[in-house]
């Protein structure tokens, strides 16, 4: 089936240390340093069916847990059972806490955790439970951690959900080598890491797959000449998709392309994109500027158009 172009002519958006994006640091209320260890979720986006779950897995301080992500199709009404392998490469052994962090997603696709998870409109956790919780971890030996996942039919069954399983290592805490005194403040930093696995369920039978271009403009952005690409899920399901943007040289008739771009998009969220142009040494003159965003409809894709001036 070929896909429909909708064209828009332009006329000229994890808190306590979870990042999805980047390794993070941080000193919990336990004085503990504390590394948590996520991949990027826009890393991989495939051009048809998303896998179930991922075939990559993390792997930090001698430890490794896979998959690093789950992208589930669960019927309304059905439940199904999948793992997460936790293995032990070390010489020590290790104490792991299993727990859940629903999160909502800013316009630059960094997650910002939910601490009530009754709060959340599209958190998954309250639909999972994770056995075991509490586990430990001897060298060389691998445990699997089962989530039972429980998708209810009723029309919030219906939407996206989405969560992340995070895996933290409970370190010991020994006692504080240090000579009481009236004028010492004694702090025990202890090294941990942790793991955040995503898991995204996208019902087989989302109501509404939709994205809205909301901004298509050029702008100046720390002093170089970017377009700004913004739109908006306003469907029930996640899309996962892919944008560019296209220039042709009116002049000359030239076309050049940026980088495609590669992101996840949650049901009511934004994404911002910015595509340098300064890179591409344009010459100066008039360009049409094209903006295409593939979201994974077999019906159609969207696209915007504006003209810029090189000077």
């Amino acid at each position: 089936m070929k896909k429909i172009v909708t064209l828009f002519v332009s006329v000229c958006l994890i808190s306590n240390g979870l990042n999805a994006q980047q390794d993070t640091l941080k000193v919990s209320n336990t004085d503990t340093l504390k590394q948590v260890t996520n991949s990027s979720e826009d890393k991989k986006i495939p051009k048809s069916n998303y896998p179930s779950v991922a075939d990559t897995a993390f792997d930090d301080a001698g430890v490794s847990v896979s998959p690093s992500s789950m992208h589930l199709s669960i019927k309304p009404g059905q439940t199904e059972i999948k793992e997460i392998k936790v293995k032990n490469f070390t010489k020590k052994t290790h104490k792991f806490q299993v727990s859940f962090s629903d999160f909502e997603m800013g316009a630059n696709g960094k997650p910002t955790s939910i601490k009530n998870r009754d709060s959340s409109n599209y958190g998954l956790s309250k639909w999972i439970n994770a056995a075991p919780t509490y586990f430990e971890l001897k060298p060389g030996q691998e445990v699997k951690v089962k989530l039972t996942i429980s998708i209810p039919d009723n029309p919030e069954g219906h939407k996206a959900h989405w969560t992340i399983v995070t895996i933290d290592m409970v370190p010991d805490r020994p006692p504080l080598d240090v000579q009481p005194s009236d004028k010492t403040i004694a702090f025990g930093i202890i090294p941990s890491f942790g793991f955040g696995v995503y898991v995204y369920q996208n019902p087989p039978n989302v109501l509404v797959n939709k994205l809205a271009i909301k901004q298509f403009a050029l702008v100046e952005k720390d002093g170089r000449k970017q377009i700004k690409f913004e739109v908006k899920n306003v469907g029930d399901g996640i899309s996962y998709c892919k944008s560019y943007v296209e220039l042709t040289n009116l002049n000359t008739g030239q076309q050049q392309r940026l980088k495609v771009k590669n992101f996840t998009i949650l049901p009511q969220f934004n994404r911002e994109f910015y595509y340098d142009l300064d890179e591409l040494k344009l010459k100066p003159g008039k360009y049409q500027a094209m903006g295409v965003i593939d979201f994974g409809s077999d019906e159609e894709i969207l696209a915007t158009e504006m003209e810029i001036e090189i000077k």
